[in-house]
């Protein structure tokens, strides 16, 4: 094993952890004093060969995983049970919530508004049109990813809204429905309906479906809830009106 005053007790395991929170990969030891040459952001996959058990204990913490490149990361800052390594690192891996994706409103646009709501380096998702050519806006909206239902709520702001938490170790959200079809607990396919668009909830200003994507472990203070762009994201093409 990598060290250099000495040796480390050693758990051969490949597979991956998403970052929570802002993280030093470090090389020379797992510990606090090795040098950093890189840093990871909350959401980032990183790949390990396996960990070490008995490293420098962070926060009662001394476990630290071992990179293909032989460098170190503390295991405080990353959620590592359950991630699908095949799937975090094909980046293309949200299904279309919509039978058409056209963006009214980008990930990050006017902050000035949405800092009032909490989210003050702007929009914490993506605005999809779901009005169609005959007037109606009342669609089917489906989960872009397979995962277990872990919220279906209404409040003042959202609307109705339905969450789901995915193997990947990220969620999805979406806002302002008119209709739920699924319930908390319940396990989804990608593809699968769970609910119709709608307009509910007073941060709607137009019938859209709002959709949030995020790590099931994310970082509060990221300026947006914890939310990442989707756009890169999605398999499919997304259309443009601003």
């Amino acid at each position: 094993m990598p060290s250099q005053d000495k040796e480390y007790r050693f758990v051969p395991q490949v597979s991956a952890a998403i970052v929570t929170s802002d993280l030093n990969i470090r090389k020379d030891a797992p510990a606090s004093s090795g040098k950093v040459i890189k840093e990871a952001a909350p959401g980032m996959p990183l790949r390990y060969i396996g960990y070490i058990v008995d490293g420098e204990s962070v926060a009662g913490i001394s476990k630290w995983f071992l990179t293909p490149e032989g460098d170190f990361f503390w295991s405080g800052n990353v959620k590592a049970e359950g991630v699908d390594v095949a799937h975090v690192f094909n980046k293309r891996v949200l299904g279309k919530p919509l039978d058409t994706l056209i963006c009214t409103q980008r990930f990050g646009e006017r902050p000035a508004f949405y800092a009032s709501l909490g989210s003050p380096k702007g929009h914490n998702g993506m605005d999809l049109r779901t009005k169609q050519a005959n007037g109606d806006w009342t669609v089917p909206v489906y989960a872009a990813m397979k995962g277990a239902v872990s919220e279906v709520d209404e409040n003042m702001w959202n609307g109705k809204f339905i969450r789901i938490d995915h193997p990947s170790g990220y969620q999805t959200v979406y806002l302002h429905l008119s209709e739920t079809t699924i319930e908390a607990g319940q396990e989804v396919a990608s593809g699968q309906k769970i609910g119709l668009s709608g307009n509910s909830g007073g941060a709607s200003e137009a019938p859209h479906l709002h959709f949030g994507y995020r790590p099931i472990k994310f970082e509060k203070d990221n300026g947006t809830m914890g939310y990442i762009d989707p756009a890169p994201y999605f398999i499919d093409e997304i259309k443009y009106l601003t």
